[in-house]
């Protein structure tokens, strides 16, 4: 290896280790309402992402990261194109930007464990009717509502991709548009991936529950669905 190739690693190092010395100043000044600030030390978290990852920010992707061991920072990078989207959200002229960032937040959301909370999240905030564009933070909200696989209860008795849980799925998604709907909806991710996990760690009572109660109750609502 080359002197040359030797000092751009190590300088991309010191790079990569002062991101999150970034995020913290970012978060900080997000707090005191000190925007201008928050959006640079953003800028510069995920740019040390992209630069260790030998990219720019605007193609930053989960694929880069490990799902299971990076869990945590995945979380800590749809928060930070979270602020930025609607940092850039104030300004009619950063429209666009705006939007990229909400893709960004959304590519960073989908499929990954803390999905709900971020959902949740991006409710709550729709709900104050504080933001300036509310079209574009709707239509990621329910992206990332319509797209999760988490039919936590049915899969953990029939199997992810089973006819019975993808008949589940398909009668939420047609369902989910309907504001009562909607909160049951919102109400059932919140419970179920507790119950669950509450079940995985005892597997004999869980075995019990499959087979007693969510299977046979999941087939009975099964028999008032339409096909």
């Amino acid at each position: 290896m080359s002197a040359e190739v030797e000092k751009k690693s190590e300088a991309v190092m010191v790079i990569f280790r002062e991101r999150l010395s970034h995020l913290k100043f970012a978060q900080s000044y997000a707090a005191k309402g000190d925007i201008p600030k928050a959006v640079e030390r953003y800028k510069k978290y995920l740019q040390a992402l992209a630069i260790y990852h030998g990219v720019t920010e605007e193609k930053l992707n989960p694929k880069f990261f490990d799902a299971q061991k990076n869990l945590t920072e995945l979380f800590l990078i749809s928060h930070a194109y979270w602020d930025l989207a609607k940092a850039y959200d104030r300004a009619p002229s950063l429209k666009s930007e705006a939007i990229r960032c909400l893709d960004q937040f959304a590519k960073f959301t989908i499929g990954f464990k803390y999905q709900h909370v971020n959902y949740r999240m991006m409710k709550k905030f729709l709900r104050k009717k504080t933001s300036h564009n509310p079209d574009i933070f709707a239509k990621i909200q329910k992206q990332i509502q319509v797209e999760t696989k988490g039919c936590y209860i049915a899969s953990m008795a029939f199997g992810e991709n089973a006819r019975e849980t993808e008949r589940l799925r398909f009668f939420r998604n047609s369902i989910i548009s309907n504001p009562v709907a909607s909160d049951l909806i919102d109400f059932y991710y919140y419970l179920s991936p507790k119950i669950v996990r509450y079940f995985e760690a005892r597997p004999v009572l869980g075995n019990l529950f499959t087979t007693y109660f969510a299977r046979p109750l999941i087939k009975l609502i099964l028999l008032f669905l339409p096909r």
